[in-house]
């Protein structure tokens, strides 16, 4: 039986700059989060809030650890049409230094496998591949769903072995949630990245 997802709808929906979040899954503009937004806090801003020695990566709480991403080198982009023109696009230099991406994870099982995603997401596949020590590769395969706001879900799918894997190797079960990203959106880009020329 699929789950029907329930957005969250409330008086200060407007002013949630990601209006799609599932219900029970809400961190924007909540919580720790509340004085955190991607394009325009910094690492010091992140120190104030999670604590001096939180800079990249920590506890959120005793169920999500956070990750931060910031824009601290150059950034370009490239977008080509369908005539293959190709455009290239750079970070305007203001920018350098915000946050980039908010990342929050589970510590415990957060099964997602039952939820029908909505149209408003776009449904794609990303796989990370990692060897051991002895060489032995796995590739672990996600299920992505994204939207124009730049929240993303990623749920875990499988995991391809090149051998028979260990006991206890596999954290995940299929459709279990793996990571939700605030992302910059796509409006957001616009205004951050200037074009610098075409091909």
């Amino acid at each position: 039986m699929l789950l029907t997802l329930v957005f969250v709808q409330t008086s200060q929906a407007q002013n949630n700059p990601y209006p799609n979040e599932l219900n029970g899954f809400e961190f924007s503009g909540k919580g720790k989060l509340a004085g955190l937004k991607p394009g325009v806090s910094t690492k010091e801003t992140v120190k104030k809030i999670f604590g001096k020695n939180c800079e990249k990566i920590c506890d959120y709480d005793s169920d999500w650890t956070v990750k931060f991403s910031f824009y601290e080198n150059t950034w370009t982009k490239e977008d080509t049409n369908r005539k293959g023109e190709k455009s290239v696009y750079y970070l305007d230099s203001r920018y350098l230094g915000k946050l980039r991406k908010i990342e929050i994870s589970p510590k415990r099982q957060q099964p997602l496998a039952n939820v029908s995603f909505p149209n408003t997401f776009q449904k794609l596949l990303r796989s990370q591949i990692t060897k051991n020590r002895s060489g032995k590769s796995r590739m672990i395969n996600y299920d992505v769903f994204q939207d124009v706001y730049g929240l993303t879900y990623e749920l875990y799918s499988t995991t391809d072995y090149d051998e028979n894997k260990t006991k206890n190797e596999k954290l995940f079960n299929k459709g279990d949630l793996f990571s939700i990203q605030y992302n910059i959106s796509k409006e957001q880009e616009k205004v951050m990245f200037i074009l610098q020329k075409s091909k």
